[in-house]
């Protein structure tokens, strides 16, 4: 870290000028007030050591390293709240849980949800992960919405009419308590591209939040437009429009679809059932409903394209992959290959490198 930016991180510490805390008037519950029309927050929590918790929060004028004991402040383990601005929590590294309007939801690396501003919800530091905060008001976004007339390239305005946007718009409208409504999102790509991509971004945002200079806060709404083109881009993400009524088996598939691939097949009905905190069954008949599959058919795709790609990129040999796939019986692999595939493990390999 150079001089300067030491300089400018020694000036500010004092959380009071970022967020406010007050109480709701319902039972484990608080409000917590934006003070800013914009800020970052980093927290990496430990799942051996939740009281170590590290959160830092980075705004125009404000950068804040919270104390440990920040989660307990002014809530108890099952607190939930409320914000008056919309938030984005993108997971980074590991994977966490949100509780949201009583429900639980799941959320592997790589994957985002976007609250509305009056949702209720309290992060889960059960689990290790590491996650990035976006936060901006109303106020904020209503501006970015304001600005489409003074844009000087054709097609530029194109971000207003995205999924995010469109969510912004339909909650700006709401007086008093919102729907308690979020977009969920998760990834298609893979994790290097969520590097390259999204990480990429965080990064720039921090540089720019750190080291201002003329012309930053057009630079902070042009990559927060570029976060928000990236997340609504349906070859990138899989996007879900969740309220308390709505159901959940497009989102529950796209979670499972996901936690399927990162495991190449190999996670049973009752690992994916404590992972989402639904019942197997119920999970096995999303999977049937939109695969016409059972969890196991279904599964078995990912593992045999995984052993597929082995196969063709690498010198191992059939029964390492096999057992990297954590098959012991040889002659079951060797049939379910077959089954997707056409050919044996041999046939294919000699074919597809010839």
């Amino acid at each position: 870290m150079d001089e300067r930016t030491a300089d400018r991180l020694a000036k500010f510490t004092d959380l009071r000028d970022i967020l406010a805390f007050r109480p709701s008037g319902e039972r484990d519950c608080f409000y917590q007030e934006s003070l800013c029309p914009f800020f970052l927050m980093l927290m990496r929590a430990d799942a051996a050591s939740p009281e170590s918790t590290a959160i830092s929060v980075y705004t125009p004028s404000e950068q804040v390293i919270l104390p440990p004991d920040y989660l307990g402040h002014g809530r108890t383990e099952d607190s939930q709240h409320r914000h008056n601005s919309f938030e984005f929590t993108y997971v980074l590294e590991g994977s966490m849980y949100q509780l949201v309007e009583g429900k639980r939801y799941y959320y592997p690396a790589g994957s985002c949800c976007l609250m509305n501003w009056d949702t209720l919800h309290t992060e889960d530091v059960s689990t290790g992960f590491t996650c990035v905060f976006l936060s901006v008001t109303r106020e904020y976004v209503a501006h970015l919405m304001g600005c489409g007339d003074s844009l000087l390239f054709p097609g530029e305005a194109r971000f207003l009419d995205n999924l995010i946007f469109r969510f912004f718009r339909e909650n700006l409208t709401v007086s008093g308590h919102s729907p308690g409504d979020f977009l969920d999102f998760v990834p298609k790509i893979t994790q290097n591209e969520q590097v390259a991509l999204v990480h990429q971004i965080f990064e720039e945002l921090l540089r720019a939040l750190i080291l201002p200079s003329t012309g930053t806060s057009f630079r902070l709404a042009e990559l927060f437009v570029r976060f928000t083109d990236i997340l609504g881009n349906a070859d990138y993400y899989v996007a879900e429009h969740v309220t308390a009524r709505s159901g959940m088996d497009a989102l529950l598939f796209a979670r499972i679809d996901r936690i399927l691939s990162e495991r190449h097949g190999r996670v049973s009905n009752r690992e994916l059932a404590e992972m989402l905190n639904y019942n197997g069954s119920y999970l096995g008949r999303i999977v049937k409903r939109h695969t016409g599959r059972s969890l196991f058919e279904y599964s078995m795709t990912f593992s045999m394209d995984w052993a597929a790609r082995e196969l063709i990129s690498t010198n191992k040999s059939v029964s390492e992959i096999a057992s990297e796939l954590s098959f012991t019986n040889l002659s079951h692999f060797y049939k379910l290959f077959h089954a997707r595939h056409g050919y044996t493990p041999g046939e294919y390999r000699a074919m597809r490198k010839a």
